[in-house]
């Protein structure tokens, strides 16, 4: 009864209606699956263009890879703070905009390197440069082998001449006056006496005893000076991969890897060819032709090359090219070279993307492979490394695992994998123990989400086979220590505080007495001498907080001229300016001061071009993080 009332509904129309709608419900989202195509991810839009995610990871990752070129180990550290990362990822997204404005008024202004200009920049890259010259082989070889079609050189090229074009135009245009680089010339040059009397801090120190009360309020008005950094306490599980020696790598499984590894150990077979190349054009082919009816003649390759092929570096040696495997030239050309059977065999007209050819083998190099015996150490030593990391790795995700299940504490996973749980004593990120001073580890250790939830951290990689997992026990916050804590440190900086304070004092009496006149009694109450200096230069081998201090006081006109100057170590010098000599020539570095300021002036317009460009364009940021970022 029941299935008959259901069988009748369908075919009622209410249920017609309702079946019509899920069909082409069905229908529009199977044409979706088909039409639709996955969105291009963006991370900034500058003035309508789209910087892509993918373009910025890139640039990222190149730059990434810079700065792990030049700070070596340094860099791996300074990646455990996702503040760095974010910082790094945002100076070069920074950059990409900057590089879109400045292409966008490149082509607003209509500024385009010529073909000759784009010729010449590829012709004088040293990467295709070989004893000083353009050498075409190179550069056949390097382009095949980047995968980048000589099209794609001329345009990216083309573009960084554009850019150049602009670049020079803003420095170009900057200039100095040569009465301001003369100024700059005889200032640079500009030589002064002086004279100075030290008072060294030490001298007040014995008379700085500060009583009970002074430490006391020095401590409340300094509380900065005091305070006591975050701390934690944590337990850890450190997981360190043990060596396998080589010496206990079974034969059979070395013997086993050099079978399946042959190619490694193996090279292919090596060609010396040499060409005739004509250049495309118009006649290119009766040319060619030309050239090959001579050969079959009984004309010399070598002679022929010298004198007809396009290719003049490799024509002055008989058109002959370096050694060659296959799958490094143009593949048309490598097909033809590797068809060639004998010695002296000379190919049909061969067409490249560079040219026409005509190709004859000259020397052929077989296929060798390294015996078993050369290379058995080394897969030896491979193969423990990798049994190491295997074993390691298995270890690790062990260890993950149990300290995700068992959050509360790290004795489960240290009782099932045999390691001992460590603990640590109160430490802050400044004074933490070796073995845990890791960026990414006190990243952990300092986390809000460890503290208040009370459970073990995520398992932490520290590169070489070693891993981490942490869980906080304590918590420290950063605080004012007490005073009884601190007693004898504040007693400490408070007599320093006040023997700087009686020392700048007695500067300032001696400063008053050396405006009256009568600095000698003062100095002789003292027992303190004045120190002459003569013909000081800016390059004086003087402290240069005291050079600094003397080239900035005003020249002595009827009232001498005097300062003092509070040294980093404390002390206090009294400064007396007594004569300025300023060349009235001009030297020989007046064009180089010129040019130099110029060149400033040209740096500081472009950076206000990039500052107006920003302000009147329409920039926005929309995804700056990644999630490939490993900490």
């Amino acid at each position: 009864m029941f299935f008959e009332k259901l069988r009748a509904g369908a075919q009622g129309t209410t249920s017609k209606i309702v079946l019509g709608l899920i069909i082409l419900s069905f229908a529009l989202a199977g044409v979706g699956s088909y039409v639709t195509r996955p969105v291009v991810e963006v991370a900034a839009v500058v003035n309508g263009d789209e910087i892509s995610a993918q373009a910025l990871e890139n640039a990222y990752r190149n730059e990434r890879a810079r700065l792990e070129s030049q700070l070596g180990p340094q860099f791996n550290q300074l990646l455990g703070d996702p503040a760095y990362v974010e910082q790094i990822r945002r100076s070069v997204l920074e950059q990409m905009v900057e590089q879109r404005l400045i292409d966008q008024k490149v082509a607003e202004l209509k500024l385009r390197a010529s073909d000759e200009q784009v010729r010449n920049a590829i012709r004088n890259l040293p990467e295709f440069q070989q004893d000083g010259r353009f050498n075409n082989e190179r550069y056949q070889q390097l382009l095949a082998r980047s995968g980048i079609s000589p099209e794609q050189l001329r345009d990216s090229v083309r573009q960084d001449l554009s850019r150049q074009m602009l670049l020079s135009a803003l420095v170009g245009s900057s200039f100095t006056l040569e009465a301001e680089a003369g100024w700059l010339d005889r200032l640079s040059r500009q030589q002064r006496d002086a004279q100075y009397v030290r008072l060294p801090l030490s001298d007040f120190s014995e008379r700085a005893e500060p009583s009970d009360e002074e430490v006391e309020a020095y401590y409340r008005q300094q509380p900065q000076q005091f305070q006591r950094p975050e701390q934690v306490r944590i337990n850890y599980l450190l997981l360190d991969a043990g060596a396998v020696s080589s010496a206990d790598i079974d034969e059979q499984a070395i013997a086993d890897y050099y079978q399946a590894n042959l190619s490694t150990y193996s090279r292919p077979e090596q060609r010396k060819v040499a060409h005739i190349m004509v250049n495309k054009g118009r006649d290119a082919e009766q040319k060619i032709q030309a050239i090959a009816e001579r050969l079959a003649a009984g004309e010399a390759f070598a002679e022929l090359a010298r004198t007809e092929s396009d290719d003049s570096f490799s024509g002055a040696r008989g058109g002959e090219l370096e050694w060659m495997e296959t799958g490094t030239m143009d593949p048309a050309f490598d097909q033809a070279a590797f068809a060639l059977a004998q010695v002296g065999d000379v190919s049909g007209v061969v067409e490249s993307e560079f040219g026409l050819h005509l190709i004859t083998l000259l020397e052929v190099q077989p296929a060798q492979t390294r015996p078993l015996a050369e290379v058995r150490d080394s897969i030896a030593e491979r193969l423990a490394r990798d049994e190491a990391a295997n074993a390691f790795y298995a270890r690790e995700q062990r260890l993950a695992e149990l300290a995700f299940e068992f959050p509360d504490s790290l004795d489960m996973a240290a009782q099932e994998l045999g390691l001992e749980v460590k603990s640590t004593d109160y430490f802050s990120t400044q004074d933490a123990p070796a073995e845990i001073n890791d960026p990414r580890v006190l990243t952990q250790a300092f986390s809000e989400r460890l503290r208040q939830q009370g459970v073990n951290s995520d398992l932490i990689e520290l590169g070489s086979n070693r891993a981490i997992v942490i869980h906080v026990t304590e918590h420290r916050p950063a605080a004012v220590r007490d005073f009884a804590e601190v007693r004898e440190q504040a007693r400490e900086l408070a007599l320093a505080a006040k023997a700087r304070e009686l020392a700048a004092e007695a500067a300032d009496a001696l400063l008053a007495a050396w405006r009256d006149g009568e600095e000698q009694a003062w100095l002789e109450q003292h027992g303190l001498a004045v120190t002459e200096l003569s013909g000081l230069t800016r390059e004086s081998e003087e402290d240069p907080a005291l050079l600094d201090a003397l080239f900035a006081m005003p020249a002595p006109t009827e009232q001498p001229s005097l300062r003092t100057l509070a040294l980093a170590g404390g002390d206090q010098l009294v400064l007396r300016l007594n004569g300025v000599t300023t060349p009235e020539d001009s030297s020989e570095l007046l064009a180089q001061i010129r040019e130099g300021q110029s060149s400033l002036l040209g740096q500081r317009e472009y950076q206000s071009l990039l500052a107006a460009l920003k302000a009147a364009g329409k920039i926005e940021y929309r995804r700056l993080s990644s999630q490939t970022d490993n900490f």
